[in-house]
C-alpha cells in the first residue's frame, strides 16, 4: 500500500500540470479517472473550471444521475449537454470505429479549449476512442503525470472520492455485438435489464446482444433469483420472449 505521502506527490504531479492553464473543461462521465482529473481542476482553478457530460442514447440515465451526483460532491461547474448521435451511421452501423466516431462528436459538441479527459498510461493507443482524443489535442493530465489504474484508485481513495466504490463502466453501445445496428430499441433493453438486475441487488452487470441471444453477466458476489428476474425482464420487454436468455456469473 503507497503511503499518504507518496500520494500527495503524485497527486501534485497533476496539479503541476493543470496550473499551466487559466481554465479547464473536462469530459466527465462522473467515473474514477474524470472524477480525479475534475477534483484537481477544481483544487488549481476554482470556478474556472467545468466538467461536461455528454447524454445521448447511448448513455443510461442512471450513468447521468451518477455523473450529476459526482461532480456536486467534487464541488465543480457541471454541464449536461444532451444530444443524438443514432442518426450518424458512423456511429449507429456500429463498426469497429464507433468509439472513434462518437468520440469525435462528443469533443466536437463540447468545443471548449483546454479540454481535458481521463485517460492515463494503461489505456492503450490502438484503441479507436484513445486515437480521436489524441487527433482533437485533448490533454490528459493523467498519462502526462504517469498515472495508472492503481495509482487513481490509491488517489481517489486518500481524497474520498464519490465515484471511488463504483465499478468501471462504459456506453451501452458497448453491449451490442459489433456490426450489429444501434436501434433505440435494442439499447432500451439492454438499459432496462441492467436497470433490473442493479433493483434485484447486483453489484455490477453487463446485458449483452448477440443476434438472438441476450446474455446477463453479473458479479459472483450477487446472489440473485435468476428464473424471477428472467420474468420480470419478460413481462417489462416482450420483445425478448424469442430470445435465448442466459445469465453469466462472472468472478
Amino acid at each position: 500500500m503507497t503511503n499518504s505521502h507518496t500520494i500527495q506527490t503524485q497527486y501534485k504531479s497533476i496539479l503541476d500540470i493543470i496550473s499551466r492553464f487559466d481554465k479547464a473543461f473536462i469530459a466527465f462521465s462522473g467515473g474514477i479517472d474524470s472524477s480525479l482529473v475534475a477534483k484537481a481542476a477544481v483544487d488549481v482553478l476554482g470556478t474556472k473550471a467545468t466538467a461536461v457530460t455528454i447524454e445521448s442514447e447511448l448513455t443510461a440515465s442512471r450513468d447521468i444521475l451518477f455523473a450529476r451526483e459526482s461532480a456536486k460532491s467534487i464541488g465543480i461547474n457541471h454541464q449536461v449537454i444532451k444530444i443524438s448521435v443514432l442518426k450518424d451511421e458512423l456511429i449507429s452501423a456500429n463498426t469497429d470505429l464507433r468509439c472513434y466516431h462518437c468520440k469525435k462528436t462528443i469533443i466536437n459538441t463540447i468545443d471548449q479549449q483546454p479540454l481535458f479527459d481521463g485517460s492515463h498510461i494503461d489505456d492503450t493507443d490502438d484503441r479507436p476512442g484513445l486515437r480521436a482524443i489524441r487527433e482533437a489535442g485533448v490533454i490528459s493530465p493523467l498519462a502526462l503525470a504517469g498515472f495508472d489504474k492503481k495509482k487513481i484508485i490509491e488517489a481517489a481513495k486518500f481524497l474520498q472520492l464519490y465515484s471511488m466504490p463504483r465499478p468501471s463502466n462504459s456506453c451501452l453501445a458497448t453491449r451490442i455485438k459489433t456490426g450489429t445496428a444501434l436501434t433505440q430499441q435494442n439499447l432500451t433493453i439492454v438499459e432496462l435489464t441492467e436497470d433490473c438486475m442493479f433493483e434485484a441487488g447486483a453489484k455490477w452487470c453487463r446485458a449483452r446482444i448477440d443476434e438472438n441471444q441476450f446474455k446477463i453477466e453479473y458479479g459472483a458476489g450477487s446472489a440473485l433469483d435468476e428464473d424471477g428476474i428472467k420474468i420480470q425482464i419478460v413481462k417489462n420487454l416482450p420483445t425478448l420472449f424469442q430470445m435465448d436468455i442466459k445469465f453469466l456469473k462472472k468472478t
